[in-house]
C-alpha cells in the first residue's frame, strides 16, 4: 500500500486471498481513493472494507490487458513472415543476391587477388568495397599489411589446426629416422614407437609427404549434384515438401533433414532481400510479425522497420488487422483525451468485430465497469506503486532471498520513515 500524495510505502501483506485482503484494509479507515488493478479479489475485498472509497482501475494494466488480447488474436492470424504487395524501393534483384552470396564464398587470400586486380583497372576503394561485399575498415586493415602479415591473415584455422598436424608427424618421422640411423630394424622401431612396421617403412621412404592426400579438396554430399535444381525451385517460391519430392525423383536418396538444414540457410541467407512473384506477377516483399505488433504500442513513425507504404498495404491485404490497429488507438485515445463519453461506443464497435479475445476484454470491463470508467476520469494510477515494486525486488535481492517476509517488510518501512525525516 502506497499513499497517493506523500509516495512513500505504508504497509505490505504477502498474501492476495480475499479475507486477508479484506481484514487487512479494514485497519485504515481512513481510505477514500485507491487504485488497483483489475483484480476481481481486489474488487471485492475494497468493497467490503470501503463501500464509500473511490476504486480506480489502473490505465496501464488495461491497456496492458487490451494488447496482450489482440496481440493473441494476431498471432494465430498472421505468420511469421507476413507477404505483401512490394513497395520497397530497396528490394535488391536477384543476380545482386547471387553476387553477394558467392563473394561470401570467397577466401580472404581470393578477395585480396581480386581487389589487386581491379585495382589495376582503375577501381576507386569504395566502389571495389561495394562489388566484394566487404567493410571498408577490413578493407583499408588488410591493404595496410606487410606481406608477411597478410601472409599469415591468409591462414584459417583448419590451415594453422593442418600445420600443427603437418609439424608433429614429422617429428614422429624423424624420430623414426634417427632410430633407423644408429642401426635399428624396422621390427625393433615398431616397438619402440609403437607405430605399426608399414607406417614405419612409410616414415623411411624419401618420398613421404606428410600432407594427407584429401587435405584441400571438398568432398560431395548426397545433396551435391542436387543444389541446383533445388536453388531454382527456391527461386519460383516452391514450398519445401515439394523440392524434396521432385529431387527424389530424380535420384536423391539421402534424410529429409539434409534437404531441410540446406533451404533453411539458403533462406537464412536471402532473408533480407528475399524476393518471390506471386502467380499474378507482382513482387512481394516479407515483414517480420513482431515488427507488425510494433504498431499496436508506438505510433508509425516511431517503428523504423515499417515504412507508411507497407503499412497501408498490410491494412489494405490484411484488413482484419487495419480494424485491431484502430480498436485499440481508439481505446488509448479515450484515456490520453479523458473522454469518458466514448466507452459505451467504443465498446459497441469492438464488440461488433465479433472476436473471442476482444469480447473478453470487454467482459472484464463490464465487471469493473465503476472503476474503468474513474479510470478515464481521474489522473490517478498504479504507477507509483509499479515504482515501490522495483525498489522492493533490489532489497530483496540485498537480502539474498534468505529472509523471511517480517523481516522484509520491517527493513523496507524503516526505510521509508527514514526518507521522510530526511
Amino acid at each position: 500500500m502506497v499513499d497517493i500524495f506523500t509516495h512513500q510505502i505504508l504497509d505490505m501483506i504477502d498474501s492476495r486471498d480475499y479475507e486477508t485482503v479484506c481484514e487487512w484494509l479494514k485497519t485504515y479507515p481512513n481510505l477514500r481513493v485507491i487504485s488497483r488493478d483489475g483484480s476481481v479479489t481486489y474488487n471485492n475485498a475494497i468493497t467490503n472494507a470501503h463501500p464509500r472509497a473511490l476504486q480506480i482501475s489502473d490505465r496501464f494494466h488495461l491497456l496492458k490487458n487490451l494488447t496482450s488480447y489482440v496481440t493473441e488474436y494476431l498471432k494465430k492470424r498472421l505468420k511469421p513472415q507476413v507477404s505483401i504487395q512490394a513497395v520497397s524501393q530497396e528490394i535488391k534483384e536477384v543476380k545482386t543476391i547471387k553476387q553477394a552470396d558467392e563473394n561470401r564464398k570467397l577466401t580472404l587470400k581470393e578477395k585480396y587477388e581480386k581487389i589487386k586486380q581491379l585495382l589495376l583497372e582503375g577501381r576507386r576503394k569504395t566502389e571495389i568495397c561495394r562489388s566484394l561485399n566487404m567493410d571498408i575498415r577490413a578493407y583499408d586493415k588488410l591493404m595496410a599489411m606487410t606481406p608477411k602479415e597478410r601472409e599469415k591473415s591468409f591462414q584459417t584455422k583448419n590451415m594453422i589446426m593442418h600445420e600443427e598436424k603437418v609439424k608433429q608427424k614429422m617429428e614422429r618421422v624423424k624420430e623414426v629416422r634417427e632410430l633407423k640411423g644408429i642401426g635399428l630394424s624396422n621390427r625393433e622401431i615398431s616397438k619402440r614407437t609403437g607405430l605399426h612396421r608399414k607406417t614405419v617403412r612409410r616414415y623411411l621412404d624419401e618420398n613421404f609427404n606428410p600432407v594427407h592426400a584429401a587435405y584441400g579438396k571438398k568432398r560431395n554430399g548426397k545433396l551435391t549434384p542436387y543444389m541446383k535444381a533445388i536453388d531454382e525451385y527456391l527461386e519460383k517460391g516452391v514450398m519445401g515438401s515439394y523440392i524434396e519430392e521432385k529431387i527424389r525423383e530424380m535420384g536423391y536418396e539421402g534424410s529429409s533433414s539434409t534437404v531441410r538444414d540446406y533451404i533453411a540457410d539458403w533462406k537464412k541467407r536471402r532473408k533480407r532481400y528475399y524476393d518471390r512473384s506471386r502467380e499474378d506477377g507482382t513482387k512481394t516483399e516479407t515483414i517480420k510479425r513482431e515488427n507488425i505488433l510494433k504498431l499496436l504500442y508506438h505510433p508509425i513513425e516511431k517503428v523504423k522497420k515499417i515504412s507508411e507504404k507497407q503499412f497501408e498495404m498490410i491494412c489494405k491485404e490484411y484488413p482484419f488487422f487495419e480494424k485491431i490497429y484502430k480498436v485499440t488507438w481508439e481505446f488509448k485515445s479515450m484515456l490520453t483525451e479523458k473522454n469518458i463519453n466514448a466507452l459505451d461506443k467504443w465498446m459497441e464497435r469492438a464488440r461488433n468485430l465479433n472476436i473471442l479475445e476482444i469480447n473478453s476484454f470487454i467482459n472484464g470491463i463490464e465487471r469493473d465497469m465503476e472503476a474503468v470508467r474513474n479510470a478515464i476520469k481521474y489522473e490517478y494510477s498504479n504507477g507509483l506503486v509499479e515504482g515501490c515494486i522495483n525498489k522492493l525486488k533490489v532489497i530483496k535481492r540485498i537480502m539474498y532471498g534468505r529472509c523471511s517476509f517480517e523481516t522484509l517488510k520491517m527493513k523496507t518501512l524503516r526505510l521509508e520513515k527514514m526518507k521522510l525525516f530526511n
